[in-house]
């Protein structure tokens, strides 16, 4: 069947509590961040995964050592599994990187492929660097079937506009939760997603307030 890899985006912290660009900023979990990793361990609890793989981030190793506490692997740390470096705009909300560079923001908004981030990463090197990196994680683990990698939620979206070849219009229409499992099979090259932003494990019911970075997103776009 191929590979199947769990690409799960780390638990909230406190920037993302405070709606902050977080880029590769190092930060750390809050205790939701955590109980959010508890809860997707818990749910995968029953997968045996070949190998544990995560960002160098700290948001994101704590998470995947989360999801490690009763495997006992070795996470294995990828460099380019890191965030995209947002430059000048780390660190600061929506609101303030819209009125301090509001002309790159909305042009970044718009189509992210021509227009960086203030000081940035620019977009198609860091859809190149992630997909490059799992396709050298597919390589390694030839035998093996399901693959556990924490990482972000900018590199999450990277991997699905590249693998649905979403085009440049309708990138900001994916969206990542905090503590997100996606599901894809890998096989001979081609992606098979079954799962894309799954929360159900996190809440007994649905909430809402997942979703504010919609209406956060809808309000700030001219």
């Amino acid at each position: 069947m191929g590979i199947k890899l769990f690409l799960i985006r780390h638990g909230q912290t406190q920037w993302n509590l405070e709606g902050r660009y977080q880029g590769d900023q190092d930060t750390e979990l809050t205790e939701i961040g955590v109980k959010q990793g508890e809860l997707a361990s818990r749910y995968l609890s029953n997968i045996d995964f070949a190998n544990i793989y995560s960002s160098p981030l700290k948001r994101a190793v704590d998470t995947a050592n989360i999801l490690n506490k009763n495997r006992g692997k070795e996470v294995i740390i990828r460099k380019n599994l890191k965030e995209i470096n947002f430059g000048k705009w780390e660190g600061l909300k929506f609101s303030q990187i819209n009125e301090r560079y509001h002309k790159d923001y909305q042009n970044w908004l718009e189509d992210p492929y021509n227009n960086p981030p203030t000081g940035g990463e620019d977009f198609n090197l860091f859809i190149k660097r992630t997909s490059e990196e799992i396709d050298n994680i597919v390589d390694e683990n030839v035998d093996k079937s399901n693959i556990a990698i924490a990482t972000h939620g900018g590199v999450i979206i990277a991997l699905i506009v590249n693998w649905l070849r979403i085009p440049k219009s309708r990138w900001r229409s994916l969206t990542q939760r905090q503590g997100a499992i996606n599901v894809a099979v890998i096989h001979d090259g081609f992606p098979y997603i079954s799962s894309i932003n799954y929360t159900g494990h996190l809440h007994d019911t649905y909430s809402e307030d997942d979703d504010k970075v919609i209406e956060i997103y809808s309000k700030i776009k001219n």
